[in-house]
Formats: C-alpha cells, sequence, structure tokens
C-alpha cells in the first residue's frame, strides 16, 4: 500500500524566532488536530527532541512516539512518528513572511503492523479531510504569546 502525503501552507503574524520557539514547546503538538495529548517530553536544552502522544483519528483511539529527526533552528523541524499502526512523519519549514512567518506543511504516513492496512483508509480519509484546519490552527498556536 503506497504511503499517503499531505501539505497546507499558511502564514502567522509571528515572527521567525517565536514562531521557532513555539515549536519546542510540546503543549503546541497537543493541540494538532486528532492528538489528545502529550507526555514523556525530551530535551536536549531547550530543544524538543521526542516525546509520546495520544491520538484519536477516525474515531480510533492510537499512543505512539514523535521523535525529532530534523532541526535546523529558525527554519525547520521534521519529526519521525510512529503507532502500532502507523508510521510517517511530520514537517514544518519556516520562512519569513511579511508580515510574520510562512509555514510549510508537510505529513507522510504509511500503514504499518497487523491492522495497519486494515484501518489506513478510514485514517487517510480523515486525515485529508482535516489536514489544513489543523495546520491552519498550528499557526493560531504558534502564534500565542505565552
Amino acid at each position: 500500500m503506497p504511503p499517503a502525503s499531505f501539505r497546507h501552507e499558511t502564514n502567522t503574524d509571528a515572527p521567525l524566532s517565536h514562531v521557532w520557539q513555539r515549536l519546542q514547546d510540546p503543549v503546541v503538538w497537543a493541540t494538532v488536530a486528532g492528538v489528545d495529548g502529550t507526555g514523556d517530553h525530551v530535551f536536549s536544552g531547550q530543544n524538543l527532541t521526542g516525546f509520546r502522544f495520544k491520538a484519536n483519528v477516525a474515531g480510533v483511539p492510537y499512543r505512539g512516539t514523535a521523535r525529532v529527526t530534523q532541526s535546523v533552528p529558525v527554519e525547520a523541524m521534521t519529526l519521525s512518528i510512529r503507532s502500532s499502526e502507523l508510521e510517517g512523519m511530520i514537517g514544518v519549514a519556516l520562512s519569513a513572511a511579511d508580515p510574520g512567518t510562512r509555514l510549510d506543511v508537510s505529513m507522510t504516513m504509511r500503514p504499518a503492523g497487523l491492522l495497519g492496512p486494515m484501518m489506513f483508509p478510514a485514517i487517510t480519509r480523515a486525515v485529508q479531510e482535516g489536514f489544513a484546519d489543523s495546520v491552519e490552527h498550528l499557526a493560531v498556536k504558534l502564534a500565542d504569546r505565552r
């Protein structure tokens, strides 16, 4: 079964440095659509390097891990995601915009495990229907001045 890929671009009024700082906050990742919470956060200095997550996609609960596999400060962050049914990546590329920051968010996922191939079509539909809204929500959270 081929992987599914999604991409959405948007802007936020927050400056690059602020957006990058917010990407290091696991609370931000807990607000992505479908994610119900994060825990067991791991940092290297102030940089997020991984966490566990709970998610609900297409009515199915998942537990998994996210690990930062690429981190170029103020430019890009890539997370490898894995659960018993899915694996893939989420990439966030940043660039200066007038005003603020441009976000280019991509996600690739593929089925894993015994049940993954059976559930993958429903999960893919659910992610496809909500991906753009999820990225727009992420942009709002990244601009939050907390």
